[in-house]
């Protein structure tokens, strides 16, 4: 599957919208302006290296990793990465020139050749996940390839480990802890305390799922009409890191870790 740029992306998004700028050149829906490179390799699922020396991390995807526990998986998310990009010529979109905490540019790609959009292609393949991204229109996009490959159970969304969480099977979320997860559930009871909201998903807070939602993310959503302190019987997905604390957590640290399904 290719995609034909950001050009396309901005376009079918303000078809949906009817507003916005008319020129993907002077705001591509991911932000940036393109930078042609040339990539020569790639270490893992969701990186790789350039002709001059410096590395790049796809923005708003991560792929498998060495917490999951899976060295198999972490191979195939390399090569389907490795088969899409290696030795060709892409565009990066890159929104700052700041790098991550392991000296790496963070960026939206596009291979020229087939002009593939390289987040969009591994998330239809399955080979990655949405990471929340404080970007609304790109995590739209985004997710729009991401829920496609999980309908069809495609790649890593037929994988117990990789795929959706069921908020009431806490056992297995509490096994999570520390990695990356999606899980999705109903609401059954919200409480607040210290500039938090905690979203549980079960009747004894000590040991089922719960969201965290500090206060500055509240705020945010208050400022969009929603407020979670409203959200008892709704269903919800979110997205992060599980923690423990009693029962399996996830701070939404951001509005975009968030959906409300119904």
């Amino acid at each position: 599957m290719t995609f034909p740029g950001f050009r396309h992306l901005l376009g079918v998004l303000l078809a949906l919208s009817g507003t916005g700028p008319s020129s993907a050149e002077d705001a591509a829906v991911c932000g940036g302006k393109p930078v042609s490179v040339r990539i020569v390799e790639v270490p893992d699922g969701a990186s790789f290296k350039l002709e001059d020396g410096r590395a790049v991390r796809l923005a708003s995807v991560i792929p498998p990793i060495p917490i999951d526990g899976d060295p198999q998986a972490i191979i195939r998310a390399k090569e389907a990465l490795t088969q899409i990009a290696s030795g060709k010529t892409a565009s990066l979109f890159l929104a700052n020139e700041s790098k991550d905490r392991y000296g790496r540019l963070v960026a939206q790609a596009v291979v020229l050749e087939g002009k593939t959009w390289l987040e969009a292609e591994l998330l239809a393949r399955g080979a990655v996940r949405v990471l929340p991204s404080a970007n609304d229109e790109c995590m739209k996009a985004l997710l729009q390839f991401e829920a496609k490959a999980r309908a069809t159970r495609t790649g890593f969304w037929n994988d117990p480990q990789f795929g959706v969480f069921d908020a009431q099977h806490t056992d297995a979320l509490l096994a999570a802890a520390g990695r990356f997860a999606v899980v999705e559930g109903v609401i059954r009871r919200v409480g607040e305390s210290r500039g938090r909201v905690y979203l549980d998903f079960g009747r004894r807070f000590t040991e089922d799922f719960t969201i965290v939602v500090p206060d500055t993310v509240r705020k945010s959503l208050l400022a969009q009409g929603s407020d979670p302190k409203s959200w008892r019987g709704r269903r919800i997905r979110v997205r992060g890191i599980v923690f423990s604390w009693g029962g399996p957590a996830i701070e939404a640290s951001i509005v975009q870790a968030i959906e409300l399904l119904e």
